[in-house]
């Protein structure tokens, strides 16, 4: 007997089910592409439960006829391509002929559809890829396809889901991108009756950008338009005044297609170099159109990634565009100035000085010896150490890490560089982060009033526009944030108002702040716990309240500095791990000197 055996139709069903749906925002994926190929100008989708109860996509196409209709149910049977020649200029969406039968393969599927040229359309219905039923039916022409109890025979595939709510998250995530990268189409999200989401498709690409980004963060991007020898880029980048934690807003779209490019999101990072705080990226709406012979789309099942045939030549076109528009359109705001310190004497004597549009400290605004000490705000970016402090500093700081259990006595000798405290000990000199310090001084004080947060109500209430994906994991964990000391409001649609905060918030920064938070936990899922919350909280908060490098301090805040941090927990490293204060000993000093 062959050890080797042809499997089964269905055996082949479910394995190539396995690799085009991988979970239900992938099911909308495939369904609105079909329905964007077939030449929809309006596509409405239902969720229950997330899409795992029902999906149901519903477009005005042009439909199928009932010949095309069986033979959609067939493994490989597509209307995009004819030949294996195709393969090497494919201007439609999908073109596998894999969609339907791999999802009706794990799921109970209704497919209503008519063509404009007859009277009456066609339904079938099929469970686990096979068609149970089939009837005529009237209805506008389109196709409408409804996929009910998704993975019901294939268990250990549906243990792996996650929530409802993050699952519907994921598909209005794919959604955005779609009206991203087709904005002459009308796209409208209904979950639990309500909707959730809606593009208008005027074919106006900003008014795409408006329904998924609102308008307050629309009115921070500005166009880019470029034209080289193989592509046309047209598009919306951020200011650098719109930044995000993550590459997750960085779109970009090639032939209508919303594809992942590593490369090309590298290319737009690099052309905010200097542009953004240390950490930060941009947000962007990028639309190429590149010849399709230059393109092949046919390296993955779920046609989510491409691959370039002049890659270099376009990235290095796509950076040069948007690094000159950002230049041109004059948007860089005063405080996006780096202030960034080189370690040499040269630069540290030019730099010593207080910028114009920050007036310095007084003893006053900075009241650190106070018994609540106040979020500290400024307009000054947040800096990483450079290559040589890492140098300078490691050593040494792991060295006194581990040798010293508590903060000696200390006192300021003076500021260098608007950034670093130096004070005497007994022991030598210490060099003290001023912004890493004061993190983790307020970072335990946050800590602190865990168990029973207090609110501070603002005068005005800040509206937060969030996408889809944000209001569904806002929604989920209301009652951690209203724990935490903030007071929101649900609005309508994806709007919330935040109408309180925790004492020491900085203002100002309410948007960006959760932006941050609501992108950190939708990485981590389910698997968040509210300890890891409230302590990720406090962190951002600490980090967003904390003095900036490039202010200059008076003796008596630098003094109140030294000795609050002495009274913490942990002085000698910030919330994420930077060192706050390195030791130099007076036998370093003179080994230095060569004493």
């Amino acid at each position: 007997m062959a050890n080797i055996i042809i499997l089964d139709e269905f055996t082949k069903n479910q394995i190539a089910a396995g690799e085009v749906v991988e979970r239900p925002f992938s099911v909308v994926k495939e369904l609105l592409e079909n329905s964007l190929d077939a030449g929809a100008g309006r596509v409405m989708i239902e969720l229950d439960e997330g899409g795992l109860a029902a999906i149901s996509v519903a477009d005005n196409g042009s439909g199928m006829s009932e010949e095309d209709l069986l033979l959609a149910f067939e493994r490989h049977a597509t209307s995009k391509i004819k030949c294996a020649s195709d393969l090497s200029r494919i201007v439609t969406l999908g073109f596998r002929g894999e969609a339907i039968p791999s999802i009706a393969a794990v799921s109970r599927m209704e497919i209503t559809t008519r063509t404009s040229d007859v009277l009456n359309g066609n339904r079938m219905e099929a469970v686990e890829g096979s068609i149970i039923k089939k009837s005529a039916v009237g209805r506008p022409p389109g196709t409408t396809v409804v996929v009910r109890d998704l993975f019901f025979n294939t268990p250990v595939r549906k243990k792996t889901m996650k929530s409802s709510s993050i699952e519907g998250a994921l598909c209005g995530e794919i959604i955005s991108h779609m009206a991203l990268a087709r904005p002459d189409v009308s796209f409208e999200l209904k979950s639990k009756k309500r909707r959730s989401f809606y593009s208008p498709g005027s074919g106006n690409l900003m008014d795409a950008v408006i329904a998924v980004y609102g308008i307050n963060q629309a009115r921070e991007m500005i166009p880019v338009n470029s034209r080289g020898e193989s592509l046309a880029l047209i598009g919306y980048i951020g200011k650098p005044s719109l930044s995000r934690s993550n590459r997750n807003h960085i779109n970009i779209i090639i032939n209508g297609r919303y594809v992942h490019c590593p490369a090309i999101a590298a290319a737009v990072e690099e052309a905010y170099r200097t542009l953004l705080p240390h950490g930060r990226k941009p947000v962007a709406v990028l639309s190429l159109t590149i010849a399709p012979e230059l393109l092949d789309v046919n390296i993955h099942p779920s046609k989510l990634e491409i691959r370039l045939l002049k890659e270099k030549e376009a990235v290095m076109h796509i950076s040069r565009a948007l690094r000159e528009t950002l230049l041109i359109k004059t948007v860089i705001p005063s405080h996006f100035i780096d202030t960034r310190r080189k370690n040499t004497t040269r630069d540290l004597r030019q730099n010593l000085f207080v910028p114009a549009t920050a007036p310095p400290r007084t003893e006053e605004t900075i009241p650190f010896d106070t018994a609540n000490d106040p979020g500290i705000h400024d307009h000054y970016n947040d800096t990483a150490p450079s290559s040589r402090e890492t140098e300078y500093t490691g050593e040494k700081a792991a060295e006194y890490l581990s040798a010293e259990k508590s903060m000696p006595e200390l006192r300021v000798v003076g500021q260098i560089g608007l950034t670093y405290i130096l004070a005497e000990g007994t022991e030598g000199l210490y060099i003290m982060d001023q912004h890493a310090a004061h993190e983790r001084i307020l970072y335990e004080d946050n800590l602190a009033h865990e168990a029973n947060p207090p609110s501070q109500c603002l005068l005005l209430p800040v509206t937060l526009e969030l996408d889809y994906r944000e209001a569904a994991f806002l929604t989920q964990r209301i009652f951690w944030f209203n724990r935490a000391g903030f007071i929101i409001e649900y609005f309508g649609g994806n709007t919330f108002l935040l109408r309180g905060v925790p004492p020491g918030f900085a203002p100002g920064q309410e948007k960006e702040f959760f932006a941050d938070i609501l992108e950190y936990f939708q990485e981590k899922g389910a698997g968040a716990s509210f300890d890891e919350f409230s302590k990720t909280l406090a962190a951002a908060m600490a980090c967003s309240g904390a003095v900036k490098a490039g202010e200059k301090l008076p003796q008596s805040s630098m003094d109140a500095l030294c000795r609050r941090l002495a009274g913490t927990e942990n002085p000698y490293t910030c919330p994420h791990g930077r060192p706050t204060i390195i030791h130099l000993s007076f036998a370093d000093l003179e080994k230095k000197f060569k004493r």
